[in-house]
């Protein structure tokens, strides 16, 4: 059975908080195991200071000398069993000359969705993968879902 983690995120801040450290402390492992540099490109901090705490994105990295990102949406269960996840290239207008490519992965969170949405991660930031193979990874990456 597939268990989900922080499943009252949205509910207590100590919950989102542990589930963004988790996004955090995976992507730093990345990071350090390929060797980039990444910063968070998406402000989740209102003017008066208080930060969203909405899962859009619980965790943002862009990686600067690749002009790639990614965006991840953490939702939470509608259904038992609604364990999904989804993801896709999409740009972000930072720079309107030239705008970031970003991968945006969408999912309820569980250990499973953890492990793929990092394989997608290193097929887009490491391997390079264009819109047309990540499509391809996608596909293949659900269909191991059954």
């Amino acid at each position: 059975m597939t268990k989900l983690l922080f499943p009252d995120f949205l509910d207590h801040p100590e919950s989102y908080d542990a589930a963004e450290a988790l996004w955090k402390a995976r992507f730093d492992a990345l990071a350090a195991k390929y060797q980039f540099a990444y910063a968070p490109y998406i402000n989740v901090f209102t003017r008066n200071g208080d930060k969203h705490r909405d899962g859009n994105p619980i965790f943002s990295a862009e990686v600067k000398t690749l002009n790639r990102a990614v965006r991840i949406i953490q939702e939470v269960i509608e259904e038992p069993d609604d364990f999904f996840i989804s993801a896709w290239l999409d740009t972000f207008p930072i720079d309107e000359d030239n705008p970031l490519n970003e991968l945006v992965i969408a999912l309820v969170l569980s250990e499973e969705r953890l492990e793929i949405a990092e394989r997608l991660i290193v097929h887009w930031l490491v391997e390079g993968r264009d819109k047309v193979d990540m499509e391809k990874v996608l596909e293949e990456e659900l269909a191991l879902l059954g």
